[in-house]
């Protein structure tokens, strides 16, 4: 067995992940590590030396469990620099038709990277979406078909340039070489989504602690990727100003009491708080409590909206509806809200489709780890440049790959 570690690097927790691959491209989970975020704020290294031993102890928790030492690891990175765009392009393949080869959509691909490269971003997914031959629409495979011109839309996605470079600085730091980037909602939509409902069209929405992470997914492929620098922290900081209690007091009540829609209170349900400079506790309406909650929700699905409409696209056209993912789906009633504020169908995601300690990673705050994990047997699209920019930071770094050509053509033999 092959063995694949990733690490889900939050502002809230660090989760590691030690998997084993079987021969049918299985992952058994065998090693799981948590800890608490230190020096990691909203994607963003602010304490090296701090990042890096929160980091460390998370992985060094999974190689304990697991009994396995690991060296290079799958990575996730997230910010509010996380952008995506969408670019067309055409290559004439002969003047009379000949068979599509595999070095035609490599050419096409980096045409893509080309025009998408952008001071201060390292592009991070080179996701092609649709091919056309000649004047043939609807091609899923153009490999082996008979053309003399291929058409591909591309979905790139990056990420601010600092941001991503002081992650793998303070992975590195930990004792670790980073061998992929993933940007977290293409990680958690590995995890959680099925292949029919990206057909269908889906939203994906991973709320963490302090980001908001998006995808939206049409006819099967990814049409916009964002974040947005609002989530469950958010609320939390609501609640301990509204209610006046500190910020311990606020996640608590939130955790233990709180629910996503007003509506789902029952009317005159009330909960102890005792706010700042009191000696008592006082009664507060859980409906008050829920109100706090739901309007902070709005206010990012909003945004979320926002995102979408300016790109061009429109939420409904998600026939799938929207699947919530991340420490925060776990919220009461979020599902309930989803539904009634969309009037879409919504559930809230969980991980599925690995082997072994089920019972701990079947939760939707570790999505984006067991979809980085995924990431290391088969990725979506191309991590267009970690490779080669891992490779030259760190060149007697093992098990990096060596050329972008080389990682192009292993992912085609994945994906053809």
């Amino acid at each position: 067995m092959r063995t694949i570690a990733s690490i889900d690097i939050g502002t809230d927790k660090i989760v590691a992940l030690i998997g084993e691959v079987d021969s049918y491209g299985d992952i058994h989970v065998i090693g799981v590590g948590e800890s608490k975020s230190r020096g990691i704020d909203r994607g963003s290294i602010t304490k090296l030396e701090v990042a890096s031993r929160a980091i460390a102890t998370a992985v060094r928790e999974a190689e304990e469990m697991s009994g396995q030492k690991v060296s290079h690891v799958i990575i996730n990175v997230s910010g509010p620099t996380v952008k995506s765009q969408n670019e067309k392009d055409t290559i004439n393949i002969s003047p009379s038709p000949v068979e599509v080869e595999a070095e035609h959509i490599r050419r096409l691909v980096e045409r893509s990277l080309a025009r998408g490269k952008e001071d201060g971003y390292d592009i991070v997914h080179a996701i092609p979406r649709k091919y056309m031959l000649d004047d043939q629409e609807g091609i899923e495979d153009p490999v082996g078909l008979v053309g003399s011109k291929l058409t591909a839309q591309v979905h790139l996605v990056k990420v601010g340039t600092t941001v991503s470079r002081n992650v793998e600085k303070a992975v590195m730091s930990a004792g670790f070489q980073p061998s992929m980037r993933v940007v977290n909602a293409i990680a958690s939509a590995k995890a959680v989504l099925e292949e029919e409902e990206k057909d269908d069209g889906i939203l994906l929405i991973d709320m963490g602690a302090s980001l908001t992470d998006f995808v939206l997914y049409l006819e099967g492929h990814p049409v916009i990727t964002g974040c947005i620098p609002l989530a469950g922290n958010s609320i939390t900081k609501d609640i301990s100003h509204l209610m006046k209690v500190d910020q311990d007091s606020a996640e608590r009540i939130k955790v233990e009491e709180g629910v996503a829609l007003v509506n789902l209170v029952k009317e005159g349900e009330t909960l102890k708080v005792k706010p700042r400079g009191e000696e008592r506790d006082i009664s507060i309406e859980k409906a008050k409590l829920a109100e706090i909650i739901q309007v902070r929700l709005e206010e990012i699905v909003e945004k979320i909206i926002e995102s979408i409409e300016e790109a061009g696209y429109r939420l409904d056209s998600a026939n799938a509806g929207i699947v919530i993912t991340g420490g925060s789906a776990n919220l009461k009633g979020i599902k309930d809200f989803l539904e009634k504020f969309t009037d879409m169908p919504a559930r809230v995601g969980k991980p599925k489709g690995l082997i072994g300690l089920k019972e701990k990673i079947e939760d939707a705050k570790y999505a984006t780890a067991v979809g980085l994990l995924k990431f290391g047997v088969s990725q979506e699209g191309v991590s267009a440049d970690t490779g080669v920019q891992l490779a030259e930071r760190n060149p007697n770094g093992k098990g990096l790959i060596a050329s972008y050509v080389e990682k192009f053509k292993r992912w085609l033999e994945e994906i053809l």
